[in-house]
């Protein structure tokens, strides 16, 4: 599965999606220490809906400039520019650490943040950055592309320098503050295409897209912190317990999920591109940005009703999980059908004549298929982590797993469309398996009633 945005570039391919990451871990979870400040839900839901307002918008600009770029490259080079894009959002779960939700801990448990220990905790993951940047040069590079090395360096740029703006909007989430992330990103999909159109229209292609995307990222993180900074409270007060939060012994664990259900949702365009090659890769991708754009309005509204639900869903989280997973998927259902149906002349007219194969046509109508399963996920994963993080890393070991063997075995042998089913098997595993995990409604049983009092009978 690729991630929600993957192949549109932006800041948010290279952070942990936040389905992973929810705000509502950090507003509800089991470890707010007492009388930390209270983030009332209408805060949390409003953010969310923000986020994910805005995260549609501008996957449909991500979509309009990839459709661009499409048009303007040849098959070969398009799929190497999104397996540079994919291979970065891979290598970038190696940036987390766990650092992110920690931060939004703290922001949101203390109304002064330690700067000190904050800016600690943000070269520790710069420097991650580094180590990530080499190994996206080697997975490149073991795909077959050893001659264009630099390719994969010049996007490394961008994985090492997204840290420092992500770090900063974490803890704005930890403060229920959407409104500065959500315009950032906009924005940056805006600048991105605005950038990326001058350079195609000056016959600069394909490193030079590349080059774009990594300009928009960097300057985007350069910018962030300034834009924060005002709405945060960084003091130079040392804070013992924050430097002990901020400290990796307690962060990494908070990253085991996000990490492994990043690379889960992030690995397939890999093994695409090493099973079949970077124009298989070309195609599948296009033809798994159909699925982006269903699943935007499910997952926008489950997050915002996943974050507005609020402490109840420590209490009662089943009922709430299938109400939620039955509106994203029915949100989902109409908006499949309509691009299953019409979807080779979507492929042909979005991104050009050779993405319109029977081969792209199968691959979409599987994962217009796989859409149901995904939305009813994206709203259920949340609520399962807050309730059942440990069985939920498990489930999501299985998964990553299968899905690489699933992927080994599907696609030699019927292509992209492997790649495809192979999702659906397991996201519909994982539906299953997740939804299961929680604990069931709660019911009250009515008290006995006390045995009625006789009056003895006088003597």
């Amino acid at each position: 599965m690729i991630a929600a945005t993957t192949g549109g570039g932006s800041r948010l391919d290279l952070e942990i999606g936040g389905r992973w990451h929810h705000p509502v871990h950090v507003f509800h979870g089991r470890e707010r220490p007492k009388g930390a400040p209270s983030v009332e839900p209408s805060h949390a839901g409003r953010m969310s809906a923000e986020l994910g307002i805005a995260r549609a918008l501008s996957g449909v600009v991500a979509t309009a400039w990839l459709a661009i770029v499409a048009h303007q490259l040849t098959v070969y080079q398009f799929g190497q520019v999104t397996l540079v894009l994919s291979l970065g959002s891979l290598v970038s779960i190696g940036t987390d650490l766990g650092i992110p939700l920690a931060l939004s801990k703290v922001a949101c448990d203390h109304k002064d943040i330690d700067h000190d220990a904050v800016w600690r905790a943000i070269v520790t993951r710069l420097l991650a950055g580094l180590v990530s940047g080499l190994v996206l040069v080697v997975l490149w590079i073991n795909t077959g592309e050893v001659d264009r090395w630099w390719v994969a360096a010049l996007y490394s740029i961008a994985v090492i320098a997204t840290p420092l703006g992500g770090s900063f909007l974490a803890m704005l989430r930890g403060r229920a503050i959407g409104i500065v992330e959500a315009v950032s990103e906009l924005a940056s999909q805006v600048a991105l295409l605005a950038v990326g159109v001058v350079t195609l229209a000056l016959g600069w292609k394909p490193s030079a897209v590349i080059a774009c995307f990594v300009l928009v990222d960097v300057v985007t993180s350069l910018v962030l912190p300034t834009i924060a900074g005002r709405r945060l409270t960084l003091s130079k007060e040392p804070d013992p317990l924050q430097k002990a939060q901020l400290r990796l012994r307690a962060t990494l664990p908070l990253a085991a999920a996000g990490i492994l259900g990043t690379a889960y949702e992030r690995i397939d365009v890999w093994l695409v591109a090493l099973l079949k090659g970077s124009s298989s890769v070309a195609v599948y991708v296009a033809s798994y940005k159909l699925y982006d754009t269903v699943l935007l309005p499910a997952t926008a509204i489950a997050a915002s009703a996943v974050a507005a639900a609020g402490a109840t869903l420590m209490t009662n989280p089943r009922p709430i999980a299938r109400r939620l997973a039955i509106r994203g998927a029915v949100v989902a259902l109409p908006i499949a059908i309509v691009v299953a149906l019409i979807s080779p002349l979507l492929l042909r007219a979005a991104f050009g004549g050779h993405y319109g194969s029977n081969a792209a046509r199968d691959a979409v109508a599987i994962l217009m298929v796989a859409a149901l399963p995904g939305a009813a996920l994206a709203a259920i994963t949340p609520i399962a982590l807050l309730c059942q993080r440990t069985v939920i890393v498990k489930w999501t070991i299985a998964g990553l797993v299968g899905n690489i063997v699933a992927n080994v075995i599907l696609v030699p042998a019927i292509g992209i469309e492997g790649a495809a089913l192979a999702f659906l098997i397991t996201d519909s595993i994982l539906l299953v398996a997740f939804y299961r995990s929680l604990p069931g409604e709660q019911v009250v049983a009515p008290s006995a009633p006390s045995a009625p009092t006789t009056a003895k009978p006088p003597s």
